[in-house]
């Protein structure tokens, strides 16, 4: 048999997702196709690239090593296959991947709408790797830009805060915390918290201080969804509530109010990999996105 490139996309859809499922729906592939595929490369290989259990998936030692240059080498093929087909073109289209978190919440939508508006030069894709993973792809060039809370970002990355939000509670429409103009951190005691399994742990993490600093542990809704028409059905049908940054286009089976006591307040950043901010497509964004923030006074609440 000979290795592919799907094989490597798999291996490395698999590791970072730390899931045979989650990888299949990446893939838009069965989970036994990715098994199948998977098990290939390692009878190819002669080695054990993944220790499997009922409930997780972790990379061996061989796993680690394979991981860094199938990223690489993805990222090189993607790179040449770009540059041909655009090779009849002229001058190559610039490309921008940015990671907003989710275009349905306001602060991505508001960033991706003013680049692609002042810049229909450039091809903006969207991408959705999550803090932690984005910071590697920032590293090592699979990923341009990208915005979230900056935790553990290394020397090799720029980050620079952008917006200071406030926390909103997403409710049911009908749920008892609606009919308070502000909900009280203290409220969410014994309430199900939607919250990201493996794709945020710096949102969960950032929810747990919070929560911790009114005397509450958070209960997490035992279910998960993906994207916020996922997330809109099942809060708006009142199976959990959500704490939340605010929404693009606010579905009318949900409210939003603030939370206080403590008020807690989430710090955007934009974060680049410093050896390549002198792009003149990543000069671009990082002027709208200054210029954004500016006019909508984004940086005005205190941290």
């Amino acid at each position: 048999m000979s290795l592919d490139l799907k094989h490597l996309r798999c291996f490395v859809a698999v590791a970072e997702e730390r899931s045979f499922s989650a990888a299949a729906r990446r893939l838009f592939i069965s989970q036994q196709a990715v098994s199948r595929i998977v098990q290939q490369l390692e009878r190819e290989l002669g080695t054990t690239l993944l220790e499997r259990t009922t409930r997780s998936v972790r990379l061996t030692p061989a796993g680690r090593l394979l991981l860094e240059s199938a990223r690489r080498s993805l990222a090189a093929v993607e790179a040449t296959f770009n540059a041909v087909r655009h090779a009849g073109d002229g001058e190559p289209r610039p490309q921008l991947r940015v990671d907003v978190s989710s275009s349905g919440l306001q602060t991505g939508a508001e960033i991706l709408r003013r680049i692609r508006r002042q810049h229909p030069d450039i091809a903006v894709r969207e991408v959705e790797e999550g803090v932690p993973r984005g910071l590697v792809a920032l590293r090592e060039g699979r990923l341009d830009a990208l915005f979230g809370f900056a935790a553990g970002v290394p020397a090799a990355v720029h980050a620079e805060p952008v917006r200071h939000e406030r926390v909103l509670l997403g409710t049911a429409v009908d749920h008892p915390l609606a009919g308070l103009a502000a909900v009280p951190v203290a409220e969410l005691a014994g309430v199900e918290l939607l919250l990201p399994v493996e794709t945020a742990p710096e949102w969960v993490r950032f929810v747990e201080g919070f929560c911790r600093q009114a005397g509450v542990v958070p209960r997490r809704w035992p279910g998960t969804t993906h994207g916020s028409v996922g997330a809109a059905e099942v809060v708006g049908s009142g199976l959990c509530v959500v704490p939340t940054t605010a929404w693009s286009v606010p579905p009318p089976t949900m409210v939003f109010r603030p939370l206080v006591d403590p008020t807690p307040v989430f710090t955007w950043s934009m974060m680049l990999a410093s050896d390549a901010t002198d792009r003149p497509e990543l000069l671009a964004l990082a002027r709208c996105v200054r210029e954004l923030s500016r006019e909508l006074g984004w940086l005005d609440d205190p941290p």
